[in-house]
């Protein structure tokens, strides 16, 4: 059984993460209104990603006999002024999200509840992978510029992404 404290600081990451989920989607959108087709297929698959995460902690809650609520989500940005402002916003929704989960963290540690402990620690890593990702598209933008065929090609680049969601779709691990 979660805590009640706890549980309110999951439900909020459930929110989160669903509004980072909304960003990434509004930046897609302006991608590719934008001409920028592969750009808007990545942010489309972090939308993704971010849906699955909140549903994923979403499930969490309720298997650990708490009560998990659906959340009002605010609505995003639509306009962006550059490539490289998506992925700078990119960048600080996922170090805001590394914030809020270490929290999460610390609380479980205070709480003594191992099991929270233990799952979010997946949330930890993928963190780090997610940071790293957005300050390496960073990278490339810095060295190939915002403009002429080295930007044609991150785009291309970034169109490759595909998804790597379980195929149940409910925020589950397959096996």
């Amino acid at each position: 059984m979660l805590l009640e404290k706890i549980e309110s600081l999951l439900n909020d990451q459930v929110q989160h993460e669903f509004e980072a989920g909304n960003w990434y989607l509004a930046m897609s959108s302006w991608a590719e209104v934008n001409g920028f087709h592969g750009t808007a297929n990545f942010f489309l698959e972090q939308s993704k990603e971010e849906q699955f995460h909140a549903m994923k902690i979403f499930h969490y809650i309720n298997d650990r006999d708490g009560h998990a609520v659906a959340p009002a989500i605010a609505k995003p940005d639509s306009e962006f002024d550059s490539i490289r402002n998506l992925f700078e916003r990119g960048l600080e929704l996922e170090q805001e999200n590394t914030r809020k989960i270490d929290n999460l963290v610390e609380a479980a540690k205070e709480a003594k509840d191992n099991a929270t402990h233990q799952f979010l620690q997946w949330y930890v890593d993928e963190q780090v992978e997610e940071e790293d990702l957005f300050r390496t598209i960073l990278d490339k933008l810095n060295i190939l510029g915002e403009k002429g065929p080295g930007l044609y090609m991150l785009d291309q680049e970034l169109g490759q992404r595909q998804g790597d969601l379980p195929e149940n779709g409910n925020g589950e691990e397959t096996e």
